[in-house]
């Protein structure tokens, strides 16, 4: 198991993902630093908050680019070949690709505080770090991405195509804000609809909008419950298809 966890980091280190998504992220935190630092009014407020997020959305985009990959690649440059031959079991092979995501997550998680930090010391005239805005952000983002990134695998596995993967997941972010208001009128006429997948998919906004309970009809804890039970429904039902995939 150690040794499949090895292998898929190394993988990491010499390709390009986590040095390109941590220039990108750097990027983001410094733009939205000067964008807070060039205007009279919001110079005046402390933008650390608004910083941090800004490069968590970079986060969110690049784990699920990173999650529509990290189980098609081997079948398409046949490596899966080598680890079926050195008699890994999928489950293990599987398991070691989640705790990967895990890794990559809290790395770029690193990356977005230590570009903060940066962006802090240039644009912000290094005001204090608001550490319960920062640890109720990446809450929510890390219920929302286990549901979002199981999702995202079970597409990249079924259709066999990270570009779907991809496309899918990102728009279900975009989108999700869209259909709110037609998502609360079904739950108001039928309250079941509140325990479906998409109704969870908004746990960070919930998260950071406490008001967002008024539509979901939800209390945050069973947000955060019901994304990680359907979190893992999608991941069993990915191993199923995953186990069961041809060579």
């Amino acid at each position: 198991m150690l040794t499949l966890i090895r292998q898929e980091l190394y993988k990491q280190l010499h390709g390009k993902f986590y040095i390109g998504w941590g220039i990108v992220t750097l990027a983001m935190a410094l733009f939205a630093g000067f964008v807070y630092h060039s205007s009279k009014e919001l110079s005046q407020i402390n933008a650390n908050g608004p910083i941090f997020s800004s490069a968590i959305i970079v986060v969110l985009v690049a784990m699920i680019v990173f999650a529509s990959s990290i189980l098609t690649t081997d079948f398409s440059n046949n490596t899966v070949k080598y680890l079926f031959a050195r008699q890994f079991s999928r489950g293990k092979i599987f398991l070691s690709k989640l705790v990967t995501i895990v890794v990559m997550y809290v790395y770029l998680l690193v990356v977005s505080f230590v570009s903060t930090l940066i962006a802090n010391a240039l644009f912000n005239k290094m005001r204090s770090i608001p550490f319960d805005v920062f640890g109720n952000r990446i809450s929510g983002m890390s219920f929302y991405l286990f549901l979002m990134l199981s999702l995202v695998l079970l597409i990249s596995c079924l259709f066999k195509s990270n570009a779907v993967a991809i496309a899918i997941g990102i728009v279900f972010y975009f989108v999700v804000n869209i259909i709110n208001p037609f998502l609360s009128i079904f739950i108001y006429y039928h309250s079941w609809v509140k325990y479906i997948p998409l109704t969870f998919l908004n746990v960070y906004s919930q998260t950071i909008s406490p008001m967002m309970s008024e539509m979901t009809k939800l209390s945050l804890n069973e947000m955060r419950v019901g994304s990680i039970i359907w979190g893992i429904v999608f991941l069993l039902i990915t191993y199923v298809v995953y186990n069961r995939r041809n060579v």
